[in-house]
Order: C-alpha cells, then sequence, then structure tokens
C-alpha cells in the first residue's frame, strides 16, 4: 500500500510526501489516518516510538484546516520542547503547500515573539502544556474556533506530571472538537481522558511485531555495577562507529558517566533534567552534528529527540517498567538500518529479561564484554591500516618533511622500527592493562560482593539558588565533622546537589541539617542508595543495580518536577549552571587524545 492508494488524501500533501521520498504508510498511518480524514471522531492511537505517529495524526490534521480562516484550528500538545520542534518542522513541509501556518510555543524563548505569531493568525499551533497554559491565562491564545486537539505521547506526558496542565488545556477547549490522543501504553491516567473528555473514541494500536524496531538487534551483559563503565568503555572501542544513546536512571549518574568518558578522551556529552534549555539545544546540536557521538542521558531528558542513524542504545541498567525499555532501544534500527541495543543488568534481573522476551515477542540475547585481547585485536588492525595507508602517499615535498627524512636517515632500522612501534602503541593506546574477568554469557555468575552499600545524600538546593560547594562543605561540616573525608565529592548541579556517603552517615547527616539554613535558604535533604557508577579511588561497594524501584522512582520525580517548572517557567530558561552539563565545553568536540578512540 502506498499513499496514493488512500484515496481521500489530498493530491497535493501526495506529492509533497513523494518528493520527500515518503512513499508508504506505516501501520499505524495506514490505520489512522483514513479513518480520520473520512469522519470526526474522537479517537486514540497506541503506538511506540519511531512508528511515524506524527504523520499519522498530521496528515489528516493538516487536510481538515480552512485556510481561509486565520484562526486556531488545531492544538497540539507534546511533553517536552524538543518534541514540539520536532512535530512543528515535520507538520510545516506538508502543511507550506496547502498555506496553512504552523507554530511551536514552549519555554525557554521569548513570550514577545510567540504574541506576535499568534497575532499574525496561526492555524496549528503546537506546544508544551505549562507554555499554552501561560499564553491560555493571558488571553494571547483562543481556542474558540479549535476544531481538533491532538496530545500526543500522552502517557508521557502524565507520567511527566502533567495532568494538572493538561486539564486546564481542555478547559478552555470549545464543546464541541475533536481529541485525538496517542500513547505508547494505556495507563490508568490514558483511560480517565478517554472516558472523561472523549466521546465513543475508536482505538487503533500497531500490532505488538512492530513494538521496538525490527533492525534492532537486541543484547543483555551481566555486568557488577562497580564495573559497568569499564564494560561500557570496551563496547565503544569495540566498535568503531559508535554513535548512540547511554541511557541512565538518575541526572547524577549521567553527569558523572559523562565527565568520566570526556576524562577517558572520548567524545561523550550529558543530558539531563538540570541544564538549561540553551544547554540542552547546544549538545543536541553537537550530538547531531556528530561532534559528539556518545550522548548520556535520562529518560525524561532525552524523550523527543530524534536523530537518524544512531548505532547503538546501552543501558546503563534496566529501567523501571517494560514500555520505558521499548521507547529506549526504538532509537535505533530505523529506516531499514541495523541497530544494537545492550542492556546491562544484574543475575537476579535474568528474570526481567525473560518477562522483556514473553511480553513483546523478542529475543534479547546474552553477549560477553570485549576483553582486553579483543580490544587490542581491533587497535593492531586499525595501526596496520594506518601504516598501509601512510606507506602509499606520495612524497611530500615541504620544508617541513625534508627536515623530517634528513632526521630519520640518521638512525639504524631497528631504531626506526622501535620508534614507530611506539607511536604507534601511544596513537592507538596499545598497551598491556589489566583485565577484568567478566562473567561469560553461557555460564552467568556474579562476584561476591560487600552487603555495605554506598548512598548519596541530595540536597535540593543548587547553583540557581546561590549555593556553592564549599556552602555545603562549612554546614557539612559544622554539623557532622565525622563527614570531612567525603566532602571532596560534593558535586553541586542547577537545582540540587549530591555527595555519596555510607548508608548510616548519608541518613544521620540528612537528619542533622534538614530545616537548617545556608545563605537564608531553608535546607531539605533525602538519602538514596547510590547509582551503579564508581570512581577509582573510592570505597567499594555492593552490586544494587536491581533495586532501582525505589531510588528510580525518586530521581524520576525529581526530574520530572525540574522538567514542569523549566516549562512552567516562561522565558526564563537562560544559559545557567553551565557546571551541571556533565561536559568539559570546550573538549567536547575535539579530538580523542588516543587517536583511533572517539
Amino acid at each position: 500500500m502506498t499513499f496514493k492508494d488512500i484515496t481521500s488524501l489530498s493530491p497535493l500533501i501526495i506529492q509533497t510526501l513523494d518528493e520527500q521520498g515518503i512513499t508508504e504508510p506505516t501501520e499505524i498511518q495506514r490505520k489512522a489516518i483514513p479513518m480520520l480524514l473520512e469522519s470526526d471522531i474522537d479517537f486514540h492511537g497506541q503506538a511506540q516510538t519511531g512508528t511515524g505517529k506524527t504523520f499519522a495524526f498530521g496528515i489528516p490534521l493538516i487536510q481538515k484546516i480552512d485556510s481561509s480562516k486565520r484562526q486556531v484550528q488545531a492544538l497540539i500538545v507534546a511533553p517536552t520542547r524538543e518534541l514540539v520542534v520536532q512535530i512543528t518542522q515535520s507538520l510545516k513541509t506538508i502543511a507550506k503547500p496547502l498555506n496553512i501556518s504552523v507554530d511551536s510555543i514552549y519555554g525557554g524563548v521569548s513570550m514577545f515573539e510567540q504574541i506576535s505569531a499568534l497575532k499574525r493568525g496561526v492555524q496549528v499551533v503546537v506546544g508544551t502544556p505549562g507554555r499554552l497554559n501561560d499564553h491560555l491565562r493571558r488571553k494571547t491564545l483562543s481556542l474558540s474556533n479549535l476544531k481538533t486537539l491532538v496530545l500526543d505521547e500522552a502517557d508521557i506526558m502524565l507520567d511527566m506530571g502533567f495532568k494538572q496542565e493538561v486539564d486546564e488545556i481542555l478547559s478552555h477547549c470549545p464543546s464541541k472538537r475533536n481529541i485525538w490522543l496517542f500513547s505508547a501504553t494505556t495507563k490508568s491516567g490514558i483511560s480517565d481522558i478517554m472516558s472523561k473528555h472523549m466521546h465513543e473514541p475508536v482505538s487503533v494500536r500497531v500490532s505488538k511485531s512492530q513494538i521496538g524496531a525490527a533492525k534492532t538487534t537486541q543484547y543483555f551483559c551481566v555486568v557488577p555495577s562497580r564495573d559497568r563503565l569499564t564494560a561500557l568503555t570496551r563496547i565503544i572501542d569495540t566498535n568503531q562507529s559508535f554513535y548512540g544513546f547511554v541511557f541512565c536512571q538518575t541526572k547524577m549518574l549521567t553527569a558523572e558517566i559523562a565527565e568520566e568518558l570526556l576524562r577517558q578522551g572520548y567524545r561523550a556529552q550529558a543530558l539531563h533534567g538540570d541544564m538549561s534549555q540553551a544547554q540542552r539545544n547546544r549538545v543536541i546540536k553537537q550530538f547531531k552534528n556528530r561532534e559528539c557521538t556518545i550522548l548520556v542521558a535520562t529518560d525524561v531528558a532525552a524523550r523527543g529527540i530524534d536523530v537518524a542513524d544512531l548505532t547503538h542504545v546501552i543501558n546503563y541498567s534496566l529501567p523501571e517498567d517494560q514500555e520505558s525499555y521499548v521507547h529506549r532501544i526504538g532509537r535505533t534500527g530505523r529506516a531499514g538500518k541495523e541497530g544494537t541495543a545492550i542492556t546491562f543488568i544484574s543475575q537476579r534481573e535474568l528474570s526481567r529479561i525473560k518477562s522483556i522476551e514473553r511480553k513483546f515477542t523478542v529475543q534479547v540475547k546474552p553477549l560477553d564484554v570485549p576483553s582486553m585481547a579483543d580490544i587490542a585485536t581491533i587497535r593492531v588492525a586499525q595501526a596496520a591500516e594506518f601504516v598501509t595507508v601512510a606507506c602509499h602517499k606520495k612524497d611530500d615535498a615541504s620544508v617541513y618533511a625534508q627536515q623530517l627524512r634528513k632526521l630519520v636517515e640518521e638512525y639504524e632500522k631497528n631504531d626506526l622500527v622501535n620508534a614507530v612501534v611506539c607511536m604507534l602503541q601511544e596513537k592507538f593506546h596499545i598497551k598491556d592493562q589489566r583485565d577484568i574477568q567478566f562473567a561469560k554469557a553461557d555460564s552467568v555468575s556474579m562476584d561476591n560482593v560487600s552487603e555495605h552499600s554506598a548512598h548519596e545524600l541530595v540536597i535540593f538546593l543548587g547553583l540557581d539558588d546561590d549555593i556553592t560547594a564549599q556552602d555545603l562543605k562549612d554546614l557539612l561540616t559544622e554539623k557532622a565533622p565525622q563527614s570531612a573525608e567525603y566532602l571532596p565529592r560534593i558535586k553541586v548541579l542547577k537545582r540540587r546537589s549530591f555527595i555519596k556517603l555510607p548508608a548510616e552517615l548519608a541518613q544521620e547527616l540528612s537528619n542533622a541539617i534538614n530545616g537548617t539554613t545556608v545563605k537564608n535558604k531553608k535546607v531539605r535533604s533525602s538519602v538514596q542508595e547510590d547509582t551503579g557508577y564508581q570512581p577509582s579511588g573510592r570505597p567499594g561497594r555492593s552490586d544494587r543495580s536491581d533495586r532501582y524501584s525505589d531510588r528510580g522512582e525518586r530521581s524520576e520525580r525529581s526530574e520530572r518536577g525540574a522538567d514542569r517548572g523549566a516549562d512552567r517557567g516562561g522565558d526564563r530558561g537562560g544559559d545557567r549552571g553551565g557546571r551541571s552539563s556533565g561536559g568539559r565545553g570546550g573538549r567536547s568536540g575535539g579530538g580523542s587524545r588516543f587517536g583511533g578512540r572517539r
């Protein structure tokens, strides 16, 4: 089936799609477009990331707009700014030939410019819940002529805590309007919207066989938490064209992993909820331009980012729910290209992998972590290729080349061979290193690990509150002098700060500082079990990567709140809190220290 076979579809839209090389609709498009074009219905489409949802609702939405009326006739609500921008760009391509205006509204940018655009007459508005409600309250956005309301990624919107904002938007809509709701799941919040606000909704879902990209090969590695950074770097080192996401459970872990990868010479950046919109935009641009090839991100921060040709998705740990797993791995293996998804687990999480296989009818294969010998073999091959190319280059007639040639002529052959070997070892980082022995996939077993896990003390103050690491060190030293040896570990982000401590000390310290003040600001803190990253030289801890249910829920809730606050914050999203990006600015786009590493 092609778009030409949809008889009710505008020939002008078919031509526009054809010019973009889009000829065959996806499954959700085949099911949704004819239905939405030919009848005025409330609709629920259930489909995962990467299945073509934007055009599934966007094509019939654009075709139903009356181009002669310069009023808001359609409103699309999406959970993140990146998704809003992505939807807007996609719809503009099919709306322009029909003389239909599409514009976006989201926080972190000028309110004045958005008001000016609305006054000129926008027919399709795409926006985030917080900023849309800002305009509705100011009466700079009117929905009195609205025909269709689209709630895209509605389950994610509710997960991020936007229920109140969505209800407020619904209260401004006329009684006679259609609601098109798209989600990956049918959680209770989705059912509530359908029962309270939609009239006899028609539901369509993509078959389970399309959940997860068909071209994505899925693997799991049994790796203790303390060794996961090593496992990650080995996987990157054995895949020369690595270009992908590394998903982490918390913002703190995201920042630490990205920082450590940068320190080791990899082109990595962090993306999490404690970054300003300007910082997020800069990081996403660098990633899309491949100035950095590894994006370490939390689920919430990565939602709505659509990047083509990703080779890998690495789950540093299993996400909280199976739907999040599917969303993550759906980012690679698109458009007919091969992709690889690798998940790090503890041995006790094998049952969760089996559950994913059963639910989604997929195979998640065991995978051995590459050994140092595997990596050395690859690097020697790179060195051999480098030497072969160098030997076939034409003579360089430059002054410097002539001087170097005279220099080389002064040495014996064996000395020159030794010199070349040393340079190749340095360039391709081919050195003898201690080799951690990971469990083999065919006989997975966990090392005996300590039962005394470290914890993180989270203090809900940060750079935006004019709080520095020294301020917190002074407070902690005063309240608990025994914490002095751990104070160098304080990490201050935009809205909160973290310090890793032994479990018993973390709780004691939290109790001691709660309710006190720093720079006239009241201190609130909580304790959460530490994440799965241990920089060298820090005290050991157990492999508790499967105990994410409590910690993951808390950290995700915190980040959802931060995202909500940023969206509600209007145009305050300046470029503050530069230290929270987890990267090292000037080095992120540069070359590797080790030549062959990226």
